[in-house]
């Protein structure tokens, strides 16, 4: 647990990967990776291991050869390693890129959306990230929204937050990317009146999206939104929302193809 995750060098390699792994507390490795397993995704998980595996390399140096690099190279070799990874399963690779030709077809840009919640506390984020019909990052925002009472609840106040990001942004026309389905379901379904909290939410994210010119919603698989539930995840430590425009946050880069 020390020369792995809590001795100051491998707190600064974790601090870099932007995994949400900093509020895990064990004195035991094995329950500590058992917590992350339940907590991250499972291309999350992959990368953890790898971060995982270079700490150990990079102790392995420092022992024997009296040698000790940058945290933030021991950082890139863990991304190079997963990046070899995924090149080294062309079949996988392939399939993917399928799915993301399904999920956002056409030559608008495409906004990948996610929430956080915390049942216990009440509390929950957002996460947003703009991606341009070439794959090319845009601009993303993260922050805290108020108001939420379960996690489907959380999700339409994070596609409102987006909307209303994406409007302030003067986009026009955008695809929606969300990997809740019951959200998705909701939203796409008739419209009868719904005077809970949840349906006054999503008929204005309904009216949101009426003022593009074009603007749709769909499902995504949560391996295909983990730039935003990334940020999604991160933020609730933040004090303020955050934005990026042009260069993506480095909690992110890894999945920005």
């Amino acid at each position: 647990m020390h020369a792995l995750i809590l001795c100051d060098y491998s707190r600064l390699v974790w601090e870099l990967s932007g995994l949400p792994v900093t509020n895990i507390f064990s004195d035991s490795l094995s329950t500590w990776l058992m917590w992350i397993f339940n907590v991250l995704t499972e291309e999350q998980c992959g990368l953890a291991a790898a971060i995982l595996y270079n700490i150990w390399s990079a102790r392995n140096t420092a022992v024997w050869e009296h040698a000790l690099s940058r945290p933030n190279q021991t950082w890139r070799r863990s991304v190079a390693a997963v990046q070899a990874y995924r090149q080294s399963r062309p079949t996988v690779s392939a399939s993917l890129l399928a799915t993301t030709a399904v999920a956002g077809p056409g030559s608008v840009p495409r906004c990948y959306v996610d929430a956080g919640y915390r049942p216990h506390t009440g509390e929950a984020t957002y996460g947003a990230v703009l991606i341009s019909h070439h794959d090319g990052f845009i601009a993303a925002a993260s922050g805290k929204i108020p108001g939420a009472l379960s996690a489907t609840m959380a999700e339409a106040l994070a596609c409102k937050e987006a909307l209303s990001w994406l409007k302030n942004r003067d986009v026009t026309e955008v695809d929606i990317l969300t990997d809740c389905l019951e959200f998705r379901n909701y939203l796409h379904s008739s419209r009868t009146a719904n005077y809970s909290y949840l349906g006054i939410i999503i008929d204005q994210c309904r009216t949101t999206i009426s003022l593009f010119a074009k603007c749709s919603l769909s499902y995504v698989s949560r391996n295909l939104n983990l730039h935003a539930h990334t940020l999604a995840s991160l933020a609730f430590d933040q004090e303020h929302s955050m934005y990026w425009d042009s260069v993506p946050p480095d909690s992110i880069i890894h999945f920005i193809h």
